[in-house]
């Protein structure tokens, strides 16, 4: 996937690991899904602070628990977030673009009905 591929229009986005979601959430804003997903997400540097995402996956693999790479700027290494990375490049990404009160809506829809083991509220 290339940035160009992301829409800048709000929406809500899944993440798929062997077809299974893993993890869901919206974009809303003047950015919508391309800062969210290619912005946050998809983010190679060593702060997991601004990607709820990142974070998950990184407790998921044992690497350090979400209270600590909540605190902004997160100060991980780059051995300890190159698992991160990787975990992530083995995902697939999709999208439905609409309205951020819609995305609001459709993302608690799809938490209730998914359940993704990775989204957390």
């Amino acid at each position: 996937m290339l940035s160009r591929d992301i829409p800048t229009t709000p929406g809500v986005y899944a993440w798929y690991r062997e077809g299974e979601p893993v993890y869901s959430g919206r974009a809303i804003g003047k950015t919508g899904l391309h800062e969210r997903i290619w912005g946050n997400h998809l983010k190679k540097g060593n702060d997991l602070s601004r990607s709820s995402f990142r974070r998950n996956v990184c407790e998921y693999l044992g690497i350090a628990p979400t209270s600590e790479t909540t605190v902004r700027p997160t100060l991980m290494t780059g051995a300890d977030v190159e698992p991160v990375n990787h975990w992530i490049r083995g995902c697939e990404v999709a999208w439905i673009e609409c309205d951020s009160a819609e995305a609001e809506a459709l993302e608690r829809a799809l938490h209730v009905e998914w359940m993704p083991p990775l989204s957390r509220r």
